[in-house]
């Protein structure tokens, strides 16, 4: 078994290992009716508090959280954990962030066994340093040609305030020096990538540039963009990868739009800083920035913490260039519905919303977005007028077909059909061989195997309806930890039908404490036993008025594995196929079952 200590550090600084008992301590500091009472008004109902839940649009509450198990549960969509699970819910939150965002309001200092975290420190120091700088500077007579740029742009300057838009000066070292007055070492420049250094030399790495700071999902900064104005370079240039920064587990403007994307159902996706900004602007306050093309399931996965929608809104050429359309195939296959704008030719949405009636124009485009499939279609339209290319860009689309979810890619099969040109019967024998030659590892085009579901998948285990007595036994026995060291786990096991549930019963009887477990299955980024479990304290809320709710439980489970025997012994003696041993058995669970006695 490996241990506790492993599942309680923080990865993205890889160097942290927190005090096992933080979590439990936190639990104890923090009542769950009250944190949640902050954001969502609850009122005492019978044992727990009830309200609208936060989670899903209704009308009627369906959103209890009982101070006495500190849990919640909703009925309406199924959504249900501990305090830890509703932060990470409500915030798009991993545990690790959860576990820092909750011990600093409780006041639980959370123990390290090693001290890079001082020398991050230093790194986000230099970081807001310099956006202060940046800012300071956009302000000043240097950023008056910045300034007007960005007016040109429709950005005014309350705006560029807004979204902590900054000036990097045309020189060599003011922002080295900014930093050394502050007593920031070069070193820590260099690490923040806000300075470069050749030749033995160091140097302000951006320089004559409009600068765009960039927030991780927490809103910490974690790294800058530059745009040059004028004179010659790249047109941007981003820090580099480094301590702080992974442009694959980042989107600009994720911080600030997060909150509008639950809201809203989908987050619209463009590819540059100032198109995000101006969707902001217009009231798309769901955008965000993909920095470039490159789409990756890091990115996907952040989405999907939000919504499952998400629209693809880059300029028309951009759009349909091969790189662009793998990337939406890459956050398709990792569960997000994707849609595509279709800008008009030449346009970007900056373009677009800067002309007369471009807001209705585009507004009118958002709502006829194109599935992704059918959007790869028009991509491909010239090459599929061609002879001599057809073949190709059929396969290529049939792949990206074959590599979704099979309920998804099912949605589409016969408009694609008919957009190739092809018969339905023709078209499933395609892409059952796409399937094939995916999941066998001979494709390397759109596809690949991450991405392929085999027939009859496409449910994942959050998405399950639990079986509620099997819920509820699996609930009685994580609350109740005297009963789990006495219990006999083949007693138990066999009363189980999934597989799921059966494992995770296993877990919760392996002897390792809740929090563990909990812990455990929050870095591994499984919901399904904190979802299951939840859903087994609400059935027990329903049928725990009277009488013993172990008892009750084990007996309708009992009931239910005996009656399942009895049907299974009954074929047999009805093909003459039951041996003595198995007609007494018969005989004795139809007593058992007649005279209402079901636990085993």
């Amino acid at each position: 078994m490996p241990s506790p200590d492993m599942f309680l550090g923080i990865h993205r600084e890889g160097d942290a290992v927190m005090d096992r008992d933080a979590v439990r301590e936190i639990k104890d500091r923090i009542d769950i009716v009250e944190y949640i009472g902050e954001t969502v008004p609850l009122r005492k109902a019978g044992r727990s508090f009830k309200g609208l839940c936060p989670f899903h649009s209704e009308k009627t509450p369906s959103f209890h959280v009982s101070s006495e198990r500190q849990t919640y549960h909703c009925f309406g969509c199924g959504r249900g954990g501990d305090i830890f699970s509703f932060v990470m819910e409500r915030e798009g939150l991993d545990f690790a962030e959860a576990l820092s965002m909750l011990a600093e309001r409780a006041g639980v200092r959370l123990e390290r066994v090693k001290s890079g975290g001082e020398r991050l420190k230093g790194v986000a120091g230099a970081m807001e340093t310099a956006l202060a700088f940046f800012r300071r500077s956009l302000l000043g007579p240097e950023g008056e040609g910045a300034r007007q740029y960005l007016i040109r742009r429709g950005i005014p300057a309350d705006v560029a305030a807004g979204f902590e838009l900054g000036w990097a000066p045309s020189s060599w070292d003011l922002l080295k020096k900014e930093l050394e007055g502050k007593g920031i070492s070069s070193g820590d420049g260099l690490s923040a990538g806000l300075l470069a250094e050749s030749g033995g030399r160091i140097y302000d790495r951006f320089r004559g540039r409009i600068i765009f700071p960039i927030r991780d999902v927490q809103g910490k900064l974690v790294a800058f963009g530059g745009r040059l104005v004028d004179g010659e370079g790249a047109k941007y240039i981003n820090s580099p990868e480094g301590e702080l920064y992974s442009k694959r587990r980042n989107l600009y403007l994720l911080n600030t739009a997060r909150q509008s994307i639950r809201e809203k159902g989908r987050s619209i996706l463009v590819e540059g800083y100032t198109d995000a900004i101006k969707l902001h602007i217009a009231g798309y306050t769901e955008a965000v920035a993909s920095l470039g093309t490159s789409l990756t399931e890091e990115q996907a996965s952040l989405l999907k913490r939000f919504s499952d929608q998400c629209l693809i809104c880059y300029d028309s050429d951009t759009a349909g260039q091969e790189a662009a359309i793998r990337g939406m195939y890459i956050l398709q296959r990792s569960g997000l519905d994707i849609r595509v704008v279709v800008l008009p030719s030449g346009k970007d949405p900056d373009d677009l919303l800067g002309e007369d009636g471009g807001h209705e124009r585009f507004m009118g485009l958002v709502q006829r977005a194109e599935p992704l499939p059918l959007f790869h279609i028009r991509a491909r339209a010239h090459e599929l007028s061609d002879d001599t290319r057809r073949t190709s860009a059929r396969r290529e689309i049939i792949e990206g077909l074959a590599g979704l979810p099979t309920l998804e890619a099912n949605r589409h099969i016969s408009q694609v059909a008919q957009g190739l040109g092809i018969l339905l019967p023709e078209m499933l024998e395609l892409i059952r061989n796409a399937r094939n030659e995916i999941s066998r590892g001979k494709k390397k085009g759109i596809s690949s195997t991450s991405g392929v579901y085999k027939e009859g998948e496409g449910v994942t285990r959050e998405q399950e309806i639990f079986d509620p007595w099997e819920a509820a036994l699996c609930y009685l026995l994580w609350t109740d930890e005297e009963r789990r060291s006495v219990i006999d786990p083949v007693d138990i096991i066999p009363l189980f039908s999934s597989d799921d549930v059966k494992s995770l019963a296993v877990s919760i009887l392996s002897g390792d404490s809740t929090e563990e477990l909990r812990s455990r299955w929050a870095q591994t980024g499984d919901p399904f036993p904190m979802r299951l479990i939840s859903s087994g304290w609400a059935h027990c809320e329903k049928n725990g008025e009277s009488g013993d709710l172990w008892d009750i439980v084990i007996s309708a489970l009992g009931s239910r594995k005996n009656r399942s025997r009895l049907e299974a012994l009954r074929d047999r003696h009805a093909r003459g196929e039951a041996s003595p041993e198995e007609m007494r058995e018969y005989m004795e669970l139809a007593r058992r079952l007649k005279g209402g006695i079901g636990k085993v």
